[in-house]
This record gives C-alpha cells, structure tokens and sequence, in this order.
C-alpha cells in the first residue's frame, strides 16, 4: 500500500506571484457553511481544460496541480497548491470553459462549493470577493505570460489568423500562436487533426 504522503507544510507551496492566497479561517467558514466535502483521490480531476466549471474548490487537505495538456505527451504542471488555497481562475466566474485541468497529486480533500454560491457569498463580504477577484486577474496574468490557453494555429500572413489574435489579446484570452511558416510543431498538430496547410 505504500507510505502515507509526508504531512505538507505551507512552506512547500510559496506564493511567489501573490496570486494564489490562502483563505482565512474566517472566510473558509463562510464557504463551509454553503460547499460540500469531497475526498479526491490522486490523479482524479476536479476540473478539465476546455469545459466549464460549476463548482469553487477550496483544498482542505494534500494537494493539487494545475496541469496543461492533461494526458498527452505535452503536459506539465504549471502550479500546485495545499491547503487552505483556492482553484480556478476568471473563467470560473464567467462560465467559461477552463483553459487548464485540475488534478488530485495526493490523496487530498476539498470543500466544492457551487458557484452561485460563492457569487452570493462575494456580493455579501467584499473581504472574500477582493481577495478571489485579485487572484483571479492575476492568475488569468499568469496564463497569458506563459502562452497557456487556446492555441492559434495558422499563418503570419493570414488575415484571419490576424485577426483571431488580435480579439485574443484585446480580450486577454490565454493564448500561444503556432506559425505555420515557422514551427515544426504546427505540421504534427495539421496531421494530428486531419488537416492540410492549405485548408
């Protein structure tokens, strides 16, 4: 059965972007009142890039990586976070779909709290929705520093290609342009979908 995860201290998850805060018992009580306990078992996902998110996680106890690519050879970790941390980012608030998947790496426990819930909670304690909102904007930040999100795919010289990136950026949507002129990994990405450079 293996040895039980060493206990995690805050220490192993430093909040070097301000971006990933830790809730207060305070505030945690307030999202208790309203969310439901889950265990998670390691590699289970709590939410998965490309779909929409109803629920607020807050990690009670292990932790859990934010991962890109989930399932390909591609994936990497962009983040993990212990307890007393919250998952997602503005999309949560919006309804839209996640551009990143969430995983279990330990055996952990969250409290799920659904959505219209926290946004009630928020019109209510402005300290809880300040502190959701700010890392929020800053972890959407992050995603775009790093090319994570959507992937454009096309040629520099297309118009349409221009013009996708340029609603991308002016809405702040994480995204990474793959130049068909230029990137190898643009021709493997055509035939994996079935599609011809020309199309």
């Amino acid at each position: 059965m293996g040895e039980p995860s060493p206990k995690r201290e805050e220490s192993d998850f430093p909040d070097t972007s301000a971006a990933f805060p830790r809730l207060t018992v305070e505030q945690m009580d307030a999202l208790g009142s309203k969310g439901q306990r889950r265990k998670v078992a390691p590699g289970e996902v709590l939410f998965r890039a490309g779909e929409p998110c109803d629920e607020f996680y807050v990690i009670l106890s292990g932790s859990i990586d934010i991962v890109e690519d989930h399932g390909c050879d591609s994936e990497r970790t962009l983040s993990t976070h212990g307890a007393g941390r919250f998952l997602g980012e503005l999309n949560l608030l919006s309804g839209q779909p996640e551009f990143v998947t969430a995983a279990a790496r330990e055996p952990s426990e969250v409290l799920a709290v659904p959505v219209s819930e926290l946004r009630s909670l928020m019109g209510r304690d402005t300290n809880l929705s300040d502190a959701i909102l700010r890392a929020c904007i800053a972890r959407r930040s992050m995603l775009i520093g790093r090319g994570s999100g959507l992937r454009i795919l096309g040629s520099r010289y297309s118009p349409d290609t221009k013009r996708l990136r340029e609603f991308a950026n002016r809405n702040r949507i994480p995204h990474r342009f793959i130049d068909l002129e230029v990137e190898e990994e643009a021709e493997h990405i055509l035939r994996d979908l079935q599609v011809a450079p020309s199309e």
